[in-house]
């Protein structure tokens, strides 16, 4: 009987050691705004350093301490970084205009990382965790339009803001959230990559200004 609920309790660990973190990315109403229609055609090529699987995720103490995790989240990263990035020049750009620019956009990183702003003493003694989380993007950039080429890299962040309480009800705890932890990082992932491309058309700015000044 013991060997029995040892091997239930290994299950369980096993199969609750990760959480698959929802694919809800789409060019945000921001994005479309703020990017701008180019009549040029883009030759582009999306590339990830960051494959579908576990993606790292880091957990900061209050004190500063930090701890790599790996195998605690699951994300389709390279999936959704193509998706929205083909989604971003498909829309934007004109496919049969006679200009054409060539470029090359790499995912270098992408991550998530939790700041506790409780100490462990307090929510030992309190149950309440107060965090904030954060979707950080990596991003290269190399273009080549009319015989010159421009390159970048920059990094982006979406952070927001969560709160966890532990409670009792009879003999049970359970923990409460001010928000569902799992749909949040979806969304900050999403906000995260719709970043990188207003990042982007700012870079794309000073491109197309400095082709002018030529």
């Amino acid at each position: 009987m013991k060997q029995i609920f040892y091997f239930l309790i290994v299950a369980v660990a096993l199969t609750s050691c990760s959480v698959t973190i929802p694919l809800q990315t789409n060019l945000s109403d921001q994005t479309m705004l703020l990017a701008e229609n180019r009549n040029i055609k883009a030759n582009y090529t999306l590339a990830s350093y960051v494959s579908d699987g576990f993606i790292p995720y880091v957990s900061v103490l209050k004190n500063g301490s930090e701890t790599m995790k790996n195998s605690s989240y699951k994300y389709a990263s390279a999936s959704a970084f193509k998706k929205i990035w083909s989604s971003y020049f498909s829309s934007k750009f004109n496919a049969y205009s006679k200009d054409q620019m060539d470029i090359e956009v790499t995912l270098m990183d992408l991550k998530i990382r939790e700041q506790a702003a409780t100490s462990i003493g307090m929510t030992l003694l309190t149950g309440n965790t107060k965090m904030n989380v954060d979707a950080i993007a990596t991003i290269h950039v190399l273009i080549n339009y009319h015989g010159k080429k421009y390159e970048n890299e920059f990094e982006v962040n979406a952070s927001e803001y969560n709160e966890s309480q532990q409670m009792k009800s009879g003999d049970y705890y359970y923990t409460a959230n001010l928000n569902n932890p799992t749909q949040q990082k979806a969304k900050l992932l999403d906000n995260c990559l719709n970043k990188s491309i207003i990042q982007f058309e700012n870079f794309l700015r000073s491109v197309m200004f400095a082709d002018k000044e030529k």
